[in-house]
């Protein structure tokens, strides 16, 4: 038996990096999972950082990792790496590093470790770039494992296919649309702008600009055997003219530029009743809510509207200085 935090999922990714960052998480032993709970293996019962004393210590079966080692203990025993960014992500049995400039002449042979500490992984790529051009896609770079850019993913009883390099999709939003999956109503109308390979789109309208995304969207649709999903290749500020006043929910998952599409989401969402949109995006951690709450409070002011915030929440670290938030509102 092991001992576990018990931690809401919405403060997860937070509760981790805490434990990490103090040690206290028990490596080697796989986190578990609920409806509402994420449970991590700890060190010790006790506790004492402020941030963790609030959430349960509970007693539960454990299962190992068929290994022991992070890919921290790799970059820092095998390799003596000090500049190194500890996590990966991994889309299917794809991992993507990031390689700092102390880990580059040894990129290939620390690609080979991971690959050969996880058997879950078949390929390992280094992210490239950042999300660039009007796709915002993110380049890769393969270097070891199977030489591919084509994997799959299971979420929700749903498969999604995806080509890293040509559309984005992360992982890291599960927990998000399971949790917009459940505020939807029976009957409701959503407009999923920026839709990618259709991993947000419950009904009705996914859009997508980037060609290669939309082509794979149609086939996942195909693929779950989904018949409520319009897949739409379109710039969706000129598309929304055409869903005027139609959608319960606009759903606007482009961290870096969705709230200059406001006024498309403004266009296509009800008015009466009032339709809720959930944005995302990237903001200083020291202050994430000021500045996208002063420029949606503006925003309504000059339609004669009254802002309503339903939720927020931050949904991930993106770097040191930066995070990831997301924030439910209405015009009423």
């Amino acid at each position: 038996m092991t001992n576990f935090i018990k931690v809401p999922k919405l403060d997860a990714n937070k509760a981790r990096k805490l434990l990490m960052d103090h040690n206290l998480y028990l490596k080697g032993i796989k986190a578990q999972n609920d409806s509402k709970y994420v449970y991590f293996p700890v060190i010790q019962k006790d506790l004492k950082t402020k941030e963790l004393k609030k959430y349960d210590i509970v007693t539960k079966k454990s299962e190992e990792y068929t290994t022991t080692r992070s890919f921290r203990d790799i970059l820092v025993q095998d390799f003596k790496i000090k500049d190194y960014m500890g996590s990966y992500d991994s889309v299917g049995n794809i991992a993507i590093i990031k390689v700092t400039e102390e880990m580059l002449s040894k990129e290939k042979q620390i690609a080979q470790a991971l690959l050969d500490s996880n058997p879950a992984i078949k390929t390992v790529v280094k992210k490239a770039s950042e999300h660039h051009g009007k796709y915002r896609v993110e380049d890769v770079k393969y270097l070891a494992g199977k030489k591919t850019f084509k994997t799959f993913v299971k979420e929700s009883n749903c498969i999604f296919n995806i080509e890293l390099g040509k559309m984005f999709f992360s992982t890291r939003l599960s927990f998000e649309r399971e949790r917009l999956a459940e505020l939807v109503k029976d009957g409701s109308k959503v407009g999923v702008f920026f839709a990618g390979v259709a991993p947000f789109s419950i009904v009705i309208y996914s859009i997508e600009l980037n060609r290669a995304a939309h082509n794979y969207a149609k086939e996942n649709i195909k693929l779950n055997k989904i018949d409520n999903v319009i897949p739409i290749c379109a710039d969706v500020a000129k598309y929304a003219e055409k869903i005027k006043d139609t959608c319960d929910y606009i759903i606007m998952p482009l961290p870096k530029t969705a709230d200059i599409f406001l006024e498309a989401a403004y266009t296509a969402i009800k008015k009466k009743p009032a339709g809720q949109i959930t944005l995302y995006k990237f903001v200083p951690k020291d202050d994430p809510y000021s500045e996208l709450l002063s420029e949606l409070g503006r925003f309504a002011k000059k339609r004669k509207k009254k802002l309503k915030i339903i939720f927020k929440r931050e949904v991930r670290d993106y770097s040191a200085k930066i995070v990831q938030i997301v924030i439910d509102f209405k015009f009423i």
